[in-house]
């Protein structure tokens, strides 16, 4: 009696304690109660533990958060591996889907022309007009160095689909106007973009860019803008804008 409240009251008599209130609680919750139950209780140390590896280990694996860990895991140790399956799949099923996904990852790593290529051939037939594959295209582009065929692709997709709505591609479409100097244009987008992007990023390019062609006072009143929008945000808010609300206080004290 004394020994089994001297175990109990050890660091690890505590562990095996709290591990087996928690396997009761998880087989009652979850309907294993029998034969479980008298595993866990009956064998206090081994049966909770058979009942942790066994049952909920697995369980817990499954869940959502276990598979993005997993994956990110899988990331760190192999960074090259979904890159190789995008290639395989590609020469091996070479279906549209599978083109796409290379491309995105040849676009994550830099290779441009290799990027608009793939998506320039998969833009055929059935797939001729879908919005996934002409945004990725503008995106190579731009990135690429093109901005004018960013432009391009861009007004193709609001040719094809005239009600197709986005913000990212409404952004790009900004973006590669104000790289090919078209200033006029470009604001206009960002003004129409500071009314509906989920974010600071498009407020902030529109002050930078009114910073540059002289319009002081009006960049620094959507400066404040986006600082006082982060300042009352949510933390999860201002944690995914920190980089633009940086630009925006560092704008300010210049």
């Amino acid at each position: 009696m004394f020994g089994i409240l001297g175990l109990l009251s050890s660091p690890i008599g505590l562990v095996i304690l709290g591990l087996l209130v928690v396997c009761v609680i998880h087989a009652i919750r979850t309907g294993n109660i029998f034969p479980w139950i008298y595993v866990i209780v009956f064998l206090p140390a081994i049966g909770s533990l058979i009942y942790f590896f066994i049952v909920i280990l697995p369980s817990l694996m499954r869940s959502r958060g276990a598979r993005k860990f997993g994956r990110s895991a899988a990331r760190a140790i192999d960074p090259d591996k979904d890159y190789r399956q995008a290639i395989r799949e590609a020469e091996m099923v070479g279906s549209v889907d599978a083109k796409r996904t290379l491309a995105d990852h040849l676009v994550e790593r830099g290779k441009y022309a290799d990027a608009i290529e793939l998506y320039s051939n998969a833009l055929q037939g059935h797939f001729r007009d879908d919005p996934v594959l002409w945004m990725g295209l503008a995106r190579a582009q731009f990135l690429g160095g093109d901005a004018a065929a960013a432009q391009a692709s861009l007004d193709e997709l609001q040719r094809i689909d005239p009600k197709f709505v986005s913000a990212d591609a409404h952004l790009l479409y900004a973006r590669a106007l104000e790289a090919q100097g078209k200033t006029d244009d470009a604001l206009a987008e960002y003004e129409k973009l500071t009314r509906y992007f989920p974010g600071e990023e498009a407020r902030v390019r529109y002050a930078q860019l009114l910073e540059r062609t002289g319009a002081r006072d009006r960049a620094r009143e959507v400066f404040g803008e986006v600082v006082k929008s982060l300042d009352g945000a949510p933390k999860h808010y201002r944690t995914a804008q920190k980089e633009w609300g940086a630009q925006a206080r560092s704008a300010l004290r210049a």
